[in-house]
């Protein structure tokens, strides 16, 4: 297996570290130049335990959450991590994930349920948010 070195910078749950070790719904965003994107909504019964499995995933294949050998060497994107809500009961957190996504489109998610776009879609999504000309007025 082959590991990928990695210059984004990850922010893992800093403001609510302690909230996110148990059951509920949270957000994985980037950020590039000021512009935020919401990457990818989730729902778990162990929120820190599922993220950190994403990273690990996403340490394995840049391409699963869209980025490439290039922009996961990009130090001035900001990837970030972090709790929506608390819900416990399964069927509620499964429910209130889907209107999330359908609320907030995340780039890497197809918008069908809680599925995941292609690798190919995702990457051009990413890509495209990425190289977006982020210009202040």
């Amino acid at each position: 297996m082959k590991e990928t070195n990695m210059n984004i910078i990850i922010q893992f749950f800093q403001r609510d570290l302690i909230p996110a070790i148990g059951a509920g719904i949270y957000e994985i965003s980037v950020n590039k130049n000021g512009e935020t994107r919401v990457l990818y909504i989730g729902e778990s019964i162990f929120i820190l335990v599922r993220c950190a499995s994403h990273l690990y995933e996403l340490n394995k294949n840049p391409g699963y959450f869209g980025f490439t050998e290039e922009t996961i060497m990009d130090s001035s994107v900001k990837l970030k991590f972090r709790l929506l809500e608390r819900v416990n009961k399964r069927d509620l957190r499964k429910k209130r994930e889907k209107e999330l996504i359908k609320e907030k489109v995340p780039l890497t998610q197809s918008g069908i349920s809680d599925y995941q776009k292609s690798v190919e879609d995702k990457i051009s999504a990413l890509t495209s948010f990425l190289n977006s000309n982020f210009t202040k007025i």
